[in-house]
């Protein structure tokens, strides 16, 4: 496939919007949640970031893929289930059910989808140019560090063996060296990588974590809680369906809406028209409430395996020799896993089932869409090392530090036993005696 862009094999007919269609509100599109496009979030300001007295001379930066894909199974929801549903719902109208405009049941009418599956989960046009418009602005914020000319010995990139990130890898170097982007080295490492994908194979935390039925208790609270049936029951009576959908039926339909939403810029998704402001909330959470639990602070030992990652980011900032700037591929459970481990994004209270709460930091739509990524870059200072953290191109201040620019000694010492004592192989390995009860 090389560099050439392949044509989406998705068979939907595009209604490209103008001024007299059915637009999507912003109540819905920022609450997409993990599936959210890149385009929403990124920092437009791309002037260069400096300092007084300092000047930034090495970067580690481990990016999440694309826009993508479905997987297999939301593949076939979407080509088989989804189109009966869209059937209901224009049948449904004909004898007066429902609350879609004219418009929207125009984009049902027209809506088909035939994705290939054997593509499932590759990365979309969408994807690429994400990779390609954040290398560009990475390289005028710190021009210093990513240099125009690609040599190898200054730029290391590294992805998983997946296809996602391996095209994205290639679509970020285009972005950083254009023609010269071929020549661009991209290492693949092992699909249990301890520092790009350090959960995969990590058999404590699979166990202890990812297939203990503990981790999703408050998640399934939620799906059989009182608002999310009155939430179902909105969402019926919106499509103006027969029976009650269930919540696979309505979280595929948010799924569906929220990649649609990714894959083109200037397409308005009908699955969006589902959801009101209220609803779309109840299925963001949902999912929140998942990833908190599985990837997040639900778990101590989550936070724990990626240690690796963190110590591999202090090991190259603090390097004398080997590249200045180390980009790294990954996907959202290892990015998650980061935010965790730095204490980023925690929310004052356990996130649980019971309800909702305003205002959660912890939230995917804003912390963990398509292309997320997290940056250290170091500054080299008239009065010593730092740090600076950018957290999807913005600056952030670690919980760990006073002010954003964070001494690099500091840093060192909270972080210490994760840089001296990090195990992953002791983490990982699995004792029947830990599992929790």
């Amino acid at each position: 496939m090389g560099f050439k862009l392949y044509v989406l094999t998705v068979a939907v007919l595009i209604i490209f919007h103008d001024a007299e269609s059915e637009s999507i509100s912003d109540d819905i599109l920022n609450h997409l949640g993990s599936k959210t496009p890149y385009r929403f979030k990124y920092l437009k300001d791309y002037s260069k970031i400096k300092f007084p007295g300092c000047e930034s001379t090495k970067m580690w930066m481990i990016i999440r893929h694309g826009s993508r894909l479905p997987s297999d199974e939301e593949i076939t929801g979407m080509n088989t289930t989804l189109k009966e549903f869209s059937q209901q719902i224009l049948s449904g109208h004909k004898v007066g059910r429902g609350q879609l405009t004219k418009e929207q049941l125009s984009k049902f009418a027209n809506w088909s989808s035939s994705v290939d599956i054997t593509k499932e989960k590759h990365l979309v046009d969408e994807g690429r140019d994400e990779m390609t418009q954040l290398a560009k602005r990475m390289h005028k914020r710190f021009p210093s560090i990513i240099k125009s000319r690609y040599n190898s010995d200054i730029f290391e990139f590294l992805a998983t063996p997946t296809e996602r990130a391996e095209e994205s890898a290639k679509s970020f170097a285009i972005g950083l060296f254009d023609k010269n982007a071929p020549k661009v080295v991209i290492r693949k490492t092992s699909k249990g990588d301890p520092v790009l994908r350090f959960y995969k194979h990590c058999d404590n935390w699979q166990k202890q974590v990812k297939k203990n039925p503990n981790t999703y208790a408050e998640q399934k609270k939620l799906g059989n809680s009182l608002l999310m049936d009155q939430t179902l029951e909105k969402i019926t009576q919106k499509l103006g369906l027969d029976n009650t959908i269930d919540l696979a039926a309505a979280d595929l339909m948010y799924k569906a809406c929220a990649f649609e939403t990714a894959w083109w810029k200037d397409y308005v998704a009908p699955w969006c028209f589902a959801f009101d402001k209220d609803t779309i909330k109840v299925l963001e959470y949902y999912h929140d409430l998942k990833h908190y639990l599985m990837d997040g602070y639900g778990n101590e030992l989550t936070s724990r395996t990626a240690c690796e990652s963190v110590k591999n980011m202090f090991e190259h900032l603090t390097s004398k020799t080997g590249p200045n700037a180390s980009f790294l591929f990954a996907h959202s459970g290892t990015l998650l896993k980061l935010l965790t481990h730095m204490g980023l994004y925690k929310p004052e209270s356990p996130l649980t089932g019971d309800s909702i709460p305003e205002d959660s930091v912890w939230r995917l739509s804003e912390i963990d869409c398509f292309a997320s990524n997290l940056a250290f870059v170091l500054f080299e200072c008239k009065d010593g090392d730092h740090i600076l953290t950018l957290h999807q191109e913005r600056v952030v201040k670690l919980p760990a530090c006073n002010k954003e620019l964070c001494p690099l000694d500091h840093l060192k010492q909270v972080f210490h036993d994760t840089i001296h004592n990090c195990d992953h192989a002791t983490i990982c390995k699995y004792n029947s005696s830990n599992d929790e009860l």
